[in-house]
């Protein structure tokens, strides 16, 4: 039997577990995947001790995602550009990086129905779009967001973080719609989108508090229970909102395909979540 984990700090509210573990019920597997908190002083020496270990691999979180891709053998295209690992899979004795929350970003945000504007389903296209924070999370969304020609404001708590995620995707930024550092306070912004990429709203906070919400609003922090912006953005008479439990759900779904090289049953992981999506 081979183990997947989950490493972060905080994890016990992960809702990962349950997913994982349908899904390898419903495929026969005698896997299991386990919540595993591990501070950053161990986190070289848990990565290590996986070479010699049965273990498939694993998801990472907050707040390791970036420290993970410099601990890894190799890292696929896509972590590399976006700066940072939330998938890892052993090959052998070789741990090899991954990530997949751009993937699940742009599955989460084709998901609004009636609202695409163009062939691939992607809602965003030209737009000025608020993203909330500036971890690894956010590092995916914004590029999915450069490449889907938008222009993107950054707004995170340290402002220092935003500035150097901001210069480290300027690269990335191939229409010149150009992106834009914008203080803590002013995150209340007149933008068409804003994605909350920060942890705000696990413990019933509202990271737009007092602020009108724009037509788009997409929350990628998944609990149990809808959060304080979901809520918010589904009481109004206009516009779409994004639950982060669908970003979760095909993250998910394609981490487990990189661990067993198996098609995902999506809809046993779906139906394993605490509330329709």
């Amino acid at each position: 039997m081979s183990t997947a984990y989950l490493i972060g700090k905080p994890v016990g509210h992960s809702l990962s577990p349950a997913m994982h573990n349908a899904a390898f019920a419903a495929l026969g597997l005698p896997h299991t995947y386990r919540a595993l908190e591990v501070d950053e002083s161990q986190l070289r020496a848990t990565l290590e001790r996986w070479r010699g270990e049965d273990v498939l691999g694993a998801n990472v979180t907050i707040p390791h995602k970036e420290a993970v891709l410099k601990l890894v053998d190799e890292v696929d295209d896509e972590a590399r550009a976006i700066g940072a690992v939330n998938t890892v899979a052993r090959k052998g004795t070789r741990l090899v990086g991954h990530n997949t929350d751009k993937y699940g970003f742009e599955q989460a945000v084709r998901s609004i129905r009636g609202h695409s504007v163009d062939d691939s389903g992607y809602p965003f296209v030209m737009d000025n779009v608020l993203v909330l924070g500036a971890g690894g999370a956010a590092r995916a969304c914004v590029l999915s967001l450069l490449e889907h020609k938008n222009g993107v404001l950054i707004a995170n708590r340290d402002r220092a973080r935003a500035q150097r995620l901001a210069g480290a995707m300027a690269k990335f930024d191939t229409y010149s719609r150009g992106i834009q550092v914008v203080p803590w306070s002013e995150r209340g912004t007149v933008v068409d989108a804003v994605v909350n990429a920060t942890p705000l709203g696990m413990h019933g906070e509202d990271p737009l508090e007092g602020a009108e919400l724009p037509l788009w609003v997409v929350d990628l922090v998944p609990t149990a229970e809808e959060t304080p912006l979901v809520k918010r953005a589904r009481s109004r008479e206009y516009g779409a909102v994004v639950d982060g439990l669908v970003m979760l759900l095909h993250q998910a779904a394609r981490a487990f395909g990189l661990w067993t090289g198996l098609e995902p049953p999506l809809e046993v992981m779906r139906a394993a979540l605490p509330r329709p999506v």
